[in-house]
């Protein structure tokens, strides 16, 4: 998977992104709750990945800044939400610099070429008690995902490849980061009157139905350096 050719999926999809979100707005209604249920209101936040700034948006941050490989997503995100921040770049380049309450990494690691480097470079960006919030695509779904792709049902992905959670979790530990809690969400993305809001309620209260989720999230904390790994750095 090569970064430019990622670059040059999501500019070409940038005007029509957020028609494709709102034709999936369940789905990304969920992918929301489920980040404001771990991210209060008036937080500082970090998104890797922030496609238009939606996500951003609506977790309300007193401070936001926004990652994207695309710079047309970013032009666009900039337009739309002028009083948070965004930046155009590789985050797996992301220099050590400012620190933040929370780092999302919503439903990107499937397009990163380098996911440990975005990881080791994310760990500049925490503080002790910031906290990393990582969701992404349960590989179990991809059948499905596939075929709803091939009948324009959903957004083209481009080049990607879906990583398993405990995967994920391996490249963070490397990274620098402690695990501290794993779950899953989504049952049905779909909205169907009398079956979505029940399945993906008992998702979020039954951990035991997480291989069956959609989406798989794991919150990070950074081990400190202390801990004899030097804080991820190799």
């Amino acid at each position: 998977m090569e970064t430019a050719a990622v670059r040059r999926h999501f500019d070409a999809i940038a005007g029509d992104y957020d028609r494709w979100k709102e034709r999936a707005s369940c789905y990304y209604g969920l992918l929301a709750d489920l980040h404001r249920e771990l991210i209060p209101p008036g937080a500082s936040v970090l998104e890797i990945g922030c496609g238009t700034g939606t996500l951003l948006a609506a977790l309300e941050p007193a401070r936001g800044v926004g990652v994207d490989l695309s710079p047309r997503m970013v032009e666009i995100a900039a337009a739309r939400h002028p009083r948070l921040s965004f930046i155009a770049g590789d985050a797996a380049a992301l220099p050590a610099g400012e620190t933040f309450d929370f780092v999302i990494v919503p439903d990107v690691i499937e397009h990163l070429a380098d996911p440990a480097a975005v990881f080791r470079a994310v760990r500049g960006r925490c503080r002790p008690d910031t906290r990393v919030v990582v969701a992404s695509v349960n590989p179990r779904w991809a059948p499905v995902l596939h075929l709803a792709e091939r009948l324009g049902l959903k957004m083209p992905e481009g080049d990607h490849r879906w990583l398993a959670a405990g995967e994920i979790a391996r490249l963070a530990r490397e990274a620098g980061f402690d695990v501290l809690d794993a779950f899953g969400r989504i049952l049905l993305p779909k909205r169907v009157p009398g079956l979505s809001g029940p399945l993906n309620r008992a998702a979020a209260r039954r951990r035991w139905l997480r291989p069956a989720c959609l989406t798989h999230v794991l919150v990070l904390a950074p081990r400190p350096a202390s801990a004899g790994d030097g804080g991820g750095r190799r």
